[in-house]
């Protein structure tokens, strides 16, 4: 022990004596350290972290599946309740759905995002309320005079001032009243995302109106939790719910035929971020990894100036390993104050991430400096002080003792393998900075490919905002509200043009419908799938979508009695009419917003596709349908402006409360933020990657310089000698320079063969590009090579100026 202590005494008095060296090698640590830190604290809140449920491994998501569909498909209320009572290996099956809320009769009208929830679900999730009671299984059915409700905490305290006497009180949500029943504990979230819900209700809400949605097999709108039972797996589970589904498949042979898939909650939670938050993490460790090798480097190069001292310690009695544990002492140091100071860079880090982070990444709000990132930040400097300082340590204590102590002035001089072994540590570097600059290349390709998408619509000066209207709005009055507010705002000064529709391109939502095409017989689980959008007049013109041919929607069509039409996208027109003129033929979308059958609709116009599922997602089938034939949706406002959209917001606001004054304007964007909102998961990791990879560009062009440097230091008398004997000086620099290239050359060949191999992992996350893209893996090592050059040029420059006399005189 006290060996150990005297080491880092000693150690503490070697660093201070050279507070350059400290200095550099304290902030190299700190970043890549500190790095590592802020990305493993994301990493744990996003991934590691388990469920805050009881239990959480055993909770799986059940979800239907369809040949060729890529995204989510939901699940209609009879099929769930099918689903509950056929199997024997789940426990408590659950359905939910989110959506928006105008709560109205407490001061001013304000937006909440509620859920609705099967009255099971709290005791599925193992979570209790803290305040109230849960929800019992007869209120899965409207009884009483009000539909019970359960607040979230911030709610409750944010809204209603944690008051000790809110159970049994009423509350008015989109016009109907709600009791409250409960009040869910500090933190609780479901379903787990970034924006939380506030409060939730029973599907007794679905239940209501004279075709409610509970009771259409063919309405997938809902999500299904459940657990799988003790002693089950899911594969086991897996197999029987498939056989479920097969059998309801022969049951119901009118529906399309799905699959079905139990993926375990966690993994529903995070999606297809896993793979972009795991390939970060890998990045920043490569980025660690050329933190290492510099500092290697740069203590290689100091053992050499201290080959004397280390000398006469072996030969007063030191053993090599009594010299190793001396070094490693100062390394240990270095890294324990390295990871000091990355810790601090570790938490503005994590702000900034989360600042940064797409707004659909779950529970990133809850990373932070925590225990577990700690422990990971100690482990880190640990391995890196292990990293960095062994190989020098173990080159340094085995001096030469008759060369280094028969000259007394003169300082040590570097050994042959001694520069192998730097000249190994810059193509270790150089190989590990390709593999990040590759991956960060292609990323950026992929975004700035996203970049030049036609998005299918004029996406600037458009200002969006959505309303929810109350339940007492009957259809022709929801239809007369947005006819009166549509004039009001194409009169106001600014705007050019104004619709409403329902949904807006790349907002997330969608209505998928089966269609029939009148005279071509077929199964009705074979009609094909179209996205349906509800529109008002001149929604066409107002987001630019090119008319193809036919008409768009007019004043004829909002008419009662007007016959029901529809306009087709290109994309459907090819795949349904591939060889005829689409005009005038008649299609049946299955949908309708009363009893009855849906109407057979004529088409009257075709109209270009449009990116309405992500810039980087095939444009999809999609019918259109007047809002005044078909009002049932929530729509939203979209306006063009002459003017900058925000501008308008004020004036917007007025002229919706003037019709209605307990109606807020919920999700006020522009197009242009919708557009970028669909790029900023690929943005991120681009940004995040391209940090690295310039992070490790730099640090390998210092490195390469470092050692260059110091090779012409060690060679100065040779380049004497040799200008002496009339070497010409263009000679000697393209000798140093040369020695530059030649091991940049080579960590990039090493590099890019490693690479080509590595970013097949990134496939999932690339757009227009593939991972083998010729263009990354020309540009990327001609531009590493570049900067080789020139971090051996300055130092070349030097050897090439040096006077004989004085190189002579040097040692």
């Amino acid at each position: 022990m006290n060996g150990w202590l005297q080491d880092v005494r000693f150690a503490l008095r070697q660093l201070r004596k050279n507070p350059g060296f400290t200095a550099v090698a304290v902030l190299t640590l700190a970043l890549g350290i500190g790095a590592n830190s802020a990305i493993f604290g994301v990493v744990d809140a996003v991934l590691l972290r388990p469920l805050p449920f009881r239990d959480p491994s055993r909770l799986v998501v059940v979800r239907p599946t369809e040949p060729g569909r890529r995204d989510d498909i939901g699940v209609s209320y009879p099929t769930f309740l099918d689903w509950r009572t056929r199997n024997h290996v789940l426990n408590g099956l659950s359905v939910f759905r989110e959506d928006d809320f105008t709560l109205t009769g407490r001061g001013e009208p304000a937006h909440l995002t509620g859920a609705v929830v099967s009255a099971n679900m709290f005791s599925v999730l193992g979570v209790p309320p803290v305040i109230g009671r849960d929800f019992v299984p007869q209120e899965d059915q409207p009884i009483g005079t009000g539909l019970p409700i359960i607040l979230s905490h911030s709610l409750w305290q944010n809204r209603f001032g944690s008051d000790p006497k809110i159970l049994g009180q009423s509350l008015t949500l989109d016009g109907q009243t709600f009791a409250i029943v409960g009040v869910m504990p500090v933190g609780f979230q479901f379903p787990v995302q970034r924006t939380p819900v506030e409060f939730w209700t029973t599907i007794a809400l679905d239940t209501q109106g004279p075709t409610p949605m509970t009771s259409q097999r063919g309405a997938g709108y809902l999500d299904v939790l459940a657990r799988v039972k003790p002693q089950v797996t899911i594969e086991t589970a897996q197999t029987e719910m498939a056989g479920i589904q097969d059998g309801l498949n022969r049951q119901y042979p009118e529906n399309r035929p799905k699959g079905i898939s139990l993926v375990p909650e966690a993994d529903a939670v995070v999606g297809a971020m896993r793979q972009g938050l795991f390939i970060l993490l890998g990045a920043v460790g490569l980025v660690l990894l050329i933190a290492c090798a510099n500092l290697s480097n740069l203590l290689l190069a100091r053992a050499t100036t201290r080959h004397k001292e280390i000398s006469v310690r072996t030969a007063l009695g030191a053993t090599r390993w009594m010299i190793v544990r001396q070094l490693l002492a100062e390394s240990a140091l270095l890294a324990t104050a390295g990871a000091a100071a990355g810790l601090g860079l570790a938490a503005w880090g994590i702000k900034l991430l989360t600042t940064l982070a797409p707004g659909d990444l779950p529970r990133i709000t809850e990373s932070g400096i925590n225990l577990q990132v700690l422990i990971f930040t100690a482990l880190v400097a640990v391995l890196t002080s292990v990293l960095f300082g062994l190989v020098p340590a173990l080159a340094a204590a085995k001096p030469e003792l008759a060369a280094s102590l028969k000259e007394g002035g003169r300082s040590g001089t570097e050994t042959l393998s001694r520069s192998r072994l730097r000249s190994a540590l810059i193509v270790t570097e150089t190989a590990l900075a390709m593999i990040l600059l590759v991956g960060s290349g292609l990323l950026l390709r992929s975004l700035l490919g996203l970049g030049r998408v036609d998005p299918g619509f004029a996406k600037d000066h458009v200002l969006t905002f959505g309303l929810d209207l109350p339940g007492r709005y009957e259809h022709p009055q929801r239809v007369a509200f947005y006819r009166s507010l549509l004039e009001q705002v194409r009169a106001t000064p600014g705007v050019r043009s104004a619709s409403a529709a329902f949904p807006l391109p790349l907002s997330a939502d969608d209505v998928k419908t089966t269609l029939e095409v009148e005279g071509r017989p077929m199964k009705q689980s074979e009609f094909p799938v179209t996205t349906l959008h509800i529109i008002d007049r001149d929604y066409f013109r107002t987001l630019g979508i090119p008319l193809l041919s036919g008409r768009t929607f007019n004043l004829q069509d909002d008419a009662v009695g007007a016959i029901p039409n529809v306009i087709i996208s290109q994309r459907l027109a090819r795949q349904i009419f591939p060889e005829e003129d689409p005009i005038g033929r008649r299609i049946r979308p299955n949908i309708s917003s009363g009893p009855g059958d849906a109407p057979v609709r004529v088409v009257v116009g075709v109209v270009g596709d449009v990116k309405a599922e992500g810039l980087g997602a095939p444009s999809v089938p999609e019918a259109y349908v007047s809002y005044a034939q078909l009002p049932f949706a929530p729509m939203s406002v979209v306006v063009r402006t002459e003017i900058a959209p925000a501008n308008l917001v004020p004036t917007l606001t007025s002229e919706v409360q003037s019709l209605d004054n307990a109606l807020p304007l919920l999700h006020v964007k522009t197009l242009d933020e919708y557009v970028d909102d669909s790029v900023v998961g690929t943005r991120f990791e681009t940004f995040l990657l391209g940090t690295f990879g310039v992070l490790a560009f730099v640090l390998t062009a210092i490195g390469l310089y470092g050692v260059i440097s110091y090779a012409v230091v060690q060679r100065m008398r040779e380049m004497g000698i040799r200008l002496a004997l009339g070497a010409d000086r263009a000679a000697i620099l393209g000798l140093v320079v040369k020695k530059g290239i030649v091991l940049a050359s080579l960590g990039a060949a090493i590099g890019l063969a490693a690479a080509s191999l590595l970013t097949r992992l990134m496939a999932n996350l690339l757009f227009g590009v593939g991972p083998a893209d010729p263009l990354t893996f020309i540009c990327v090592p001609i531009a590493l090579i570049a900067v080789a050059m020139l971090a051996s040029y300055i130092p070349a420059r030097r050897a090439a100026g040096v006077d004989p006399m004085v190189a002579l005189r040097y040692e």
